[in-house]
């Protein structure tokens, strides 16, 4: 019988939502492209996104949880000295090009952006997917890294017409980790696929990452 200290994630599911939130499943370029890329505000161009900051940090959908946060980082960038308030502006609103467009002059450090995914945003989560895979906390530190990135990436509701597919795709899953099977937790994650709208621009990097989501649960099968 193996068990596992509360709700810790491993160290590769860590560096996994790094890796495909920011440089498109490849960690060992996570820092140069997101000093490339993602150094200023953005908009990944989807409907269901807001203005994005740091690592994946989705702005319409972070409303409660913003000035805790971001308040004394963005407060301390010297240049522009009310990114702060003006970031605040785009809380709980739908990403634009014409956002991007006027918050281009807003550069949030790699340090920063790093530090609050890993004190702020990750704790977060990962207690978020424990509330919606009940039972995850006693599988393998890998299975429940790849639970926490799923809900990172597509978030924990499923309540809705336009989320028939995710909800049954989660379903599957509880139902996996309930009889704590990794291979069904895995095939529930790749079932997420049919929900991931088949004509957008980030359809396969979505799939791709489902796939990592669920290669990495498997490494978590104790044998």
């Amino acid at each position: 019988m193996h068990t596992w200290a509360p709700m810790e994630i491993s160290r590769e599911a860590v560096e996994l939502i790094i890796a495909w939130e920011i440089a498109g499943g490849d960690y060992s370029a996570a820092r140069s492209v997101y000093d490339r890329r993602y150094t200023h505000p953005h908009w990944p161009g989807n409907a269901a996104s807001g203005l994005t900051i740091g690592v994946g940090y989705d702005l319409r959908h972070q409303t409660e949880h913003y000035e805790r946060d971001w308040k004394s980082r963005l407060s301390a960038i010297q240049k522009p000295k009310d990114a702060y308030d003006r970031l605040r502006g785009y809380l709980g609103k739908s990403g634009t090009n014409a956002a991007v467009e006027k918050t281009s002059d807003i550069a949030i450090p790699w340090a920063d952006a790093l530090a609050v995914y890993r004190i702020d945003v990750l704790p977060r989560f990962i207690t978020s997917t424990e509330n919606t895979f009940p039972g995850v906390e006693g599988m393998h530190p890998h299975v429940r890294g790849a639970l926490t990135s799923l809900v990172y990436n597509c978030g924990p509701g499923t309540k809705g017409d336009d989320k028939i597919l995710k909800k049954q795709a989660f379903d599957a899953i509880r139902v996996a980790v309930a009889d704590k099977n990794v291979r069904g937790v895995a095939d529930g994650i790749l079932a997420m696929k049919l929900y991931h709208e088949p004509n957008t621009r980030v359809r396969e990097g979505l799939y791709r990452r489902r796939e990592a989501e669920a290669a990495l649960a498997l490494q978590g099968e104790v044998r």
